[in-house]
């Protein structure tokens, strides 16, 4: 009795897995959309990997050509004023530290 219940289970699953997605007609679902094209129907030669260049726009490539010159310019600007406010700042510090050794050697 021990080894009917677990075997009279595991047929009774069996038997729920079995009825669960059974269809009788493969054709039913099949549609002008859904199936594979066959092999005859293919193109004779290979498909091109390579796409054609997309048209390029002569407008959009001069103003964008602009916009990087106005940025480059306007980072160069700042990189030479920070530059130049560093320069002050030295030369400020070596005026400061000059002055103040030279009082105390006096």
């Amino acid at each position: 009795m021990t080894k009917f219940a677990p075997a009279a289970l595991l047929a009774g699953a069996l038997m729920l897995l079995t009825g669960c997605g059974h269809h009788d007609h493969a054709s039913d679902d099949a549609t002008p959309g859904s199936v594979e094209m066959p092999a005859a129907d293919l193109p004779a030669g290979p498909p091109s990997l390579a796409a054609p260049p997309p048209a390029r726009d002569p407008d959009a490539d001069a103003s964008n050509a602009a916009q990087s010159a106005r940025i480059a310019a306007t980072n160069d600007a700042e990189d030479a004023a920070s530059v130049a406010q560093a320069a002050r700042a030295a030369a400020a510090e070596a005026e400061q530290q000059s002055g103040g050794d030279s009082s105390k050697s006096q």
